[in-house]
């Protein structure tokens, strides 16, 4: 694929650069944003990550597009190698032959540049967002009814817990998880925290899953490992479970058991998976040796636990409770590169960051002044603040301007003004 450069200088304001662009370090390539308009700001962003060149590259293609359309951006096509005329044989005898020029081909006719393509209106959601999140509150139903179903009859159906475990996964594999992702961080009642929680695990187990490649049976218990792993709360008391408030000493130590709660009601289901079982009854244990519910050694925690305990930490985090606000991925993401490693895995932490920072380029996010924005990159070595675009404008998340939370259409405006 042919780069042209294009001097930042030759690039007028307010042009609608709808191709992607990319800067030159070296002898490497590298990709930078799309699809923007033009700004003075921009420019500038242009400037510094162009440094010390001051051009930036676009394919010839979109080059040759914006020539037709008439934007002088300091290119043009090469001209067309000269024409080569084959010189006939003439034979004796025969008639006289005229060699000519050919007659060139006519021209096509002009099309006309496609049209400028519309922004859309500030804050609109996409059809797909909305048919994600649909399929997002359909899950959440069914899990709401498998848990009353297991609350009723004091039994997990193994039957319908690998039913369930399926239609996770093809979930999972023709949707884009981070669309129902952005779906999870509307307040959450009292009474549907603990089945929507679940279903979250599980799809943030499946994502480490395919992340890892896994094989098909690991695959399917770690996710059932994050579906179930909590269900053991339906033992607890009600009025602990859903206190709107900090647990006194003794209601945590009711909260503490949950793991073995969960664990016993596996083994008394039938369930005999080692992994499974392990996976449940540890994710709340810690490496360093200050988890429960055995507060266990790092040797003892097993890779299922390791993992779910990454899942179950942000989504506890990302999810809006009565009394607490959520934090913005960036946030916790950030706040796993700091002060995770001591208590969790460090190589699934690593990953789990990296994965999680390409999967949210390109999604809607709320800043802190209630604005929407579009993620465009996010720094490894600087997570809290992502390069978003908002208004057209390119910018640098910062704690003046910053990502409060991922995008959703049931989060009122009054919601975002009380983040």
């Amino acid at each position: 694929m042919e780069h042209i450069a294009v001097k930042i200088a030759n690039i007028p304001p307010d042009l609608n650069l709808n191709c992607k662009i990319y800067v030159k370090k070296g002898e490497d390539i590298s990709f930078l944003c799309e699809n923007v308009i033009v700004t003075p700001a921009l420019l500038e962003t242009f400037k510094t990550k162009a440094f010390p060149e001051d051009s930036v590259y676009i394919t010839a293609d979109y080059m040759r597009s914006f020539y037709d359309r008439g934007i002088d951006l300091g290119w043009t096509p090469p001209p067309p190698p000269p024409l080569e005329f084959e010189v006939l044989e003439i034979k004796p005898k025969s008639k006289p032959v005229v060699i000519s020029e050919p007659e060139p081909e006519p021209k096509p006719p002009q099309q006309k540049p496609p049209p400028e393509p519309k922004p859309k209106p500030k804050g609109e959601p996409k059809t797909e967002f909305e048919r994600v999140q649909q399929i997002y509150e359909t899950a959440k139903e069914e899990t709401r009814q498998f848990f009353a179903d297991i609350a009723e009859a004091d039994v997990i159906s193994k039957d319908k817990t690998d039913e369930f475990v399926q239609e996770i996964k093809l979930k999972l594999e023709t949707t884009d998880v981070t669309l129902i992702l952005q779906s999870i961080n509307g307040i959450r009642s009292v009474d549907e925290y603990l089945h929507t929680h679940s279903l979250n695990v599980a799809f943030l187990n499946g994502l480490m899953a395919k992340w890892l490649k896994f094989d098909k049976i690991k695959h399917d218990e770690l996710v059932k490992v994050g579906l179930l792993h909590d269900i053991g709360k339906l033992k607890v008391p009600p009025e602990i479970l859903n206190k709107p408030a900090r647990l006194t000493k003794e209601e945590f130590a009711e909260i503490k058991k949950h793991p073995y709660h969960s664990f016993d009601m596996m083994v008394k289901s039938g369930y005999k998976e080692k992994n499974v079982l392990l996976g449940i009854l540890q994710h709340h244990e810690k490496l360093n040796g200050t988890g429960y519910p055995c507060a266990i050694s790092s040797v003892e925690i097993t890779e299922f636990a390791r993992i779910t305990s990454i899942a179950d930490i942000y989504d506890a985090m990302v999810a809006r409770r009565v009394y607490k606000e959520a934090h913005s991925p960036f946030e916790i993401l950030e706040n796993f590169s700091k002060e995770g490693y001591s208590q969790l895995d460090i190589n699934y932490v690593k990953l789990f960051i990296d994965c999680m920072a390409e999967e949210l380029r390109g999604k809607t996010v709320v800043l802190s002044d209630g604005s929407i924005a579009v993620v465009k990159m996010v720094n490894v070595r600087n997570l809290m603040y992502p390069m978003v675009e908002v208004g057209g404008e390119i910018i640098t998340t910062s704690p003046e301007l910053h990502c409060v939370s991922m995008f959703n259409t049931n989060v009122s405006e009054a919601e975002v003004q009380n983040v």
